[in-house]
């Protein structure tokens, strides 16, 4: 009965440490960090995970830039996706992923940087542990369907 109350115990612990905004020894906090060098367009964002909706963000000269934190689950399965788009083309990915860890962690216990770049060619992650920048994904043209639709007020 002893063991069975410790683990419970511990496990409350764990999903208090959890629920506040600090990260603990057990899990790693990441900040997603995205810059957008695209002059004279707007680039607009949504993120979300299974658990949370970051929101819809544009990007432009004036505010080029933006930011979130989080920590990641115990079992290192937190996932993050956006979707993105400018006047003729989108795009969507997984902005991290279990892959993803590896490729941020700076050994830091929070704000292991995923850095991300948006140019008029596509999508650049920065590697910290070569400090390069990496082309990781395309703009994709928009098809003039997806044009007319995304505009259509009625079907």
């Amino acid at each position: 009965m002893k063991n069975l109350f410790f683990v419970v115990s511990i496990l409350l612990a764990l999903n208090l440490l959890n629920h506040t905004n600090a990260c603990s020894v057990f899990v790693k906090g990441y900040t997603i960090h995205f810059k957008s060098d695209i002059q004279n367009e707007d680039v607009e964002l949504r993120c979300q995970s299974k658990d949370d909706d970051i929101g819809h963000h544009v990007l432009n000269s004036s505010n080029p830039e933006m930011q979130w934190s989080f920590c990641s689950s115990y079992a290192g399965s937190t996932l993050y996706f956006c979707h993105f788009w400018r006047p003729s083309y989108d795009q969507h990915f997984d902005v991290f992923n279990t892959t993803m860890i590896s490729r941020c962690d700076q050994g830091k216990d929070e704000h292991n940087l995923c850095d991300w770049d948006i140019k008029d060619d596509g999508f650049y992650f920065f590697e910290p542990h070569n400090a390069v920048w990496v082309k990781s994904f395309n703009w994709n043209r928009k098809t003039s369907r997806k044009l007319i639709s995304e505009y259509t007020l009625y079907p």
